[in-house]
């Protein structure tokens, strides 16, 4: 993972802070409506400015455009709860939004952040940050940092991070991909923040001598995936039973950088998929009893991998199209073509709907109905210059 108003002193970076130490809120306004409505308003992030711009998916209307005084290139929203938490790797701090009541809260931070989870059932948030990672409370606004640095001595820019987090949330544990060497950390997010990490060393087990570069995890420690930092080999890691499968060799050109996707978990843990942007893609069954993936290709260059519509359909979206392709049969697909690169994409929570955005032409989310597999009337996003990260407060995935 490369590139990624407070600051939290070096002394106490690694303690429990108070909130009223280190957080600052600004009450909402007086008659300010609620916009915790979890199936129908979308927050779309501009890739240029600060805003965050709130759509109706209802009535297809702008409702409102949200100001954090930071580049929103990180956030993330609770599943279960009216809380939405924004960052950027430029900036040392983390900002929270209520949605009911329209309150933000500031916290500074020891270092930018670069990854947010959110813990269902709980008011945790965990967090990757430039060079280490750690947990927050948000009814308390306090915060734990885990004592172990992720930094290396190859550090070239204040942006640049070395690892890659990997959390799951019913677990609550901690998977630190190093990109520098074939090894996991692991630690639990209710473990103090000077205990030892676990590590996994896969020297030897792997094609590469580097490290990992991205990954998902499953929300129990049942499962981790990961691709390699060479771009070359997806693995599936069970960390019960220390089995490990690979995909094999993905690449056919040597000069693409960063070519592997972030893989993808289906909703019940029984199909995992990686992918490049060249085409190349691997499918995993996990309850066909095989440890080889099954490989099919793509005729465009994909950079997103989602599913939908009960899990029967994979949506894949990159440069110049989306396709939606059956979960059982490569050839049952549609692809739908255009001039434009995809920059996001969010499945609704009852899998029915695919929202993307694009970085050409007027700033808009594009909706695809999954079930009949056909574009629906784009929503036009005003207050943004170039529409980005797309979320919502109900999804139909684990792995985003």
């Amino acid at each position: 993972m490369k590139r990624r108003d407070f600051v939290l002193s070096a002394a106490s970076s690694m303690a429990l802070a108070h909130a009223g130490a280190w957080a600052s809120a600004t009450p909402a306004a007086p008659a300010a409506p609620s916009l915790y409505e979890p199936t129908r308003y979308v927050f779309v992030a501009d890739k240029m400015s600060n805003f965050i711009s709130v759509i109706d998916l209802v009535s297809g209307k702008h409702v409102e455009s949200l100001d954090f005084g930071i580049r929103p290139h990180v956030f993330e929203m609770a599943r279960d709860d009216a809380m939405m938490a924004v960052a950027s790797p430029e900036a040392t701090q983390i900002c929270f939004f209520n949605l009911k009541t329209r309150e933000t809260t500031r916290m500074k931070l020891p270092a930018p952040v670069y990854q947010i989870f959110f813990v269902p059932q709980s008011k945790l948030v965990a967090l990757g940050m430039r060079d280490c990672v750690g947990m927050i409370d948000y009814d308390e606004f306090t915060l734990k940092v885990f004592n172990r640095k992720f930094d290396s001595p190859n550090r070239k820019t204040v942006l640049d991070s070395f690892y890659f987090l990997l959390f799951s949330s019913f677990s609550q544990s901690f998977w630190v991909l190093d990109e520098e060497k074939p090894r996991i950390f692991h630690k639990y997010g209710k473990d103090s923040a000077d205990s030892k990490w676990d590590e996994i060393d896969f020297s030897g087990r792997i094609k590469t001598s580097r490290g990992f570069d991205v990954g998902i995890s499953s929300p129990e420690d049942y499962l981790l995936t990961m691709t390699t930092e060479d771009g070359n080999e997806g693995l599936i890691y069970f960390p019960e039973s220390d089995k490990l499968l690979s995909t094999g060799s993905m690449r056919t050109a040597t000069n693409t950088y960063k070519p592997m996707l972030m893989p993808y978990i289906d909703f019940y843990t029984k199909n995992v998929i990686f992918g490049n942007k060249e085409g190349q893609m691997a499918h995993f069954d996990l309850e066909s009893g095989s440890d080889k993936p099954e490989r099919f290709t793509v005729d465009f260059s994909p950079r997103f991998i989602r599913s939908g519509w009960l899990e029967s359909t994979w949506v894949l979206a990159g440069d110049k199209g989306i396709m939606f392709q059956s979960l059982k049969d490569p050839a049952d697909r549609k692809v739908f073509r255009f001039v434009a690169e995809v920059t996001n994409v969010w499945v609704t929570g009852d899998s029915k709907t695919a929202l993307i955005t694009i970085d050409e032409g007027y700033p808009q989310i594009i909706p695809y109905d999954i079930r009949t597999r056909e574009r629906l009337k784009p929503i036009l996003t005003p207050g943004v210059s170039m529409a980005n990260i797309i979320r919502m407060s109900s999804n139909n995935s684990i792995c985003y």
